[in-house]
Formats: structure tokens, sequence, C-alpha cells
């Protein structure tokens, strides 16, 4: 057998046993789902999932006010550390070995280990590209539903803050020109609020300002002695 042709069958072979591990897997979480619940962790070929589901959980919690329970020891985060060292580990080094092993041979045969390192390292080439952008897509999402949140809750602060600057002005008369936030006594005020403009006792302008976030804020109207007292402005 030519040079030329042997390699092409060695990869040939290595892309078929690619096709059937992968196959194999599927077949195993899919449609014959016939091991324990725990086992079948080992057999998870897209860590990213697991990883996903951990923080999703923990931003419900988060959200609800409780304490997020992160990355602990269980079936599922063994296998993402059991993905790794596969995919980065072990395959590199038995692809490494075997063309190694082979190099001592006067017909450069490759060994068994070096076919099951070659199909993890392409395994590797397609899946974790793959996981990396899936985890990026997720965490910017991330990041914008923490932003979209937080947005509204400036939003009901800053109306908290409206209508306490309009109950002081008819209860106190106390909205002049002097006038500022801190005179409304308000605790546990969680952004920055400031008085804008002040125009007589009938119209306040007051905004509201994140630093965590500098390009979010908002603008409100108070008009103490109007039917609409407050109106949002951006």
């Amino acid at each position: 057998m030519k040079f030329s042709t042997r390699r092409f069958n060695e990869w040939l072979i290595v892309f078929l046993l690619l096709v059937l591990v992968t196959a194999t897997f599927s077949f195993i979480r899919g449609d014959m789902y016939f091991l324990p619940d725990n086992l079948h962790y080992i057999f998870n070929m897209r860590p990213s999932t697991t990883i996903i589901g951990i923080n999703t959980q923990d931003a419900i919690e988060i959200f609800r006010g409780n304490a997020a329970s992160g990355y602990s020891i269980t079936w599922e985060t063994v296998s993402i550390y059991l993905n790794v060292v596969i995919y980065l580990m072990i395959g590199p080094y038995l692809l490494f070995k075997g063309y190694k092993k082979a190099q001592t041979n006067d017909n450069r045969a490759k060994p068994w280990y070096w076919y099951i390192g070659g199909a993890i390292c392409i395994g590797m080439l397609f899946i974790v590209p793959a996981e990396i952008t899936r985890m990026n897509v997720f965490e910017n999402t991330k990041e914008a539903a923490d932003k979209s949140r937080t947005k509204d809750l400036m939003r009901a602060e800053l109306a908290e803050v409206g209508f306490a600057t309009a109950q002081h002005e008819i209860l106190e008369d106390g909205v002049n020109e002097s006038f500022t936030i801190e005179d409304l006594n308000l605790e546990d005020l969680k952004y920055e609020h400031s008085v804008e403009n002040v125009q007589s006792d009938t119209l306040v302008m007051i905004s509201v300002s994140n630093p965590e976030y500098p390009d979010l804020g908002h603008r409100m109207e108070v008009r103490p002695y109007s039917q609409r007292i407050l109106r949002l402005r951006n």
C-alpha cells in the first residue's frame, strides 16, 4: 500500500470512529435511555448545557432574593471536568503518543490509541469552538437581561422619589430652588438621584443614574398640583 493511501485510510478510520462514537452517545442519551440518570452525564458531549443550566438556576434564585447555590461536586459538574480532561488532555496525549510510537516502526503503522486520540482531537475542533460561542451568547443574554432588570428597578425607584417629592411640596411646602433629594430623607436608595431643574413649586425635574451602567438613566417631571403628578421623560 502506498504511503499516501495508507495515511488517507488512517484518517478515514479516525473520522468513522468519531461518527460512530457520536452516534453511540446520542443513542444512549436519547433513543435508548437505559442507564441510571447520573451515568448519562458521562456521555454528555456538550458541557455548556450543564453550565448554562446551573447558571440559569442561580439567576432565578438571585431574582427571588435567595442565595445562589453555585457549583458543587455532583455528577453534573464532574461531567464538565471530565469533558475538559478528555478534550484538552487525554485526546492530545494519545494522538502525540501514538505518533511517537509510529516513528519507531519501520512501516510507520499507528497504534490503536492514536485513532482514539485523533477522533477526540477532531471532535474537540468542532465542539470546543461551538461551546465557547454558546457560552458567549449566554453571557451576553444574561447581561442584557440583568441590564433590563436594572433599568426597570431604576424607573421604579425614580417614581418612588417623584411621589416623595410631590408629597414633600404638598404637605410641607418644601420645594424651592435649594431643594435636593436629601431633603426627602429617603433611606435605602440603590441608585443616584438628583434634581435637575426646579421651576417654582409646580414643576420639578429629577433624574436617576447608575454608575454600574452609565448609559442607563431616566428623567421625570414632577407636578405636585397636577392631575398627572409624574411624567417619565426617557
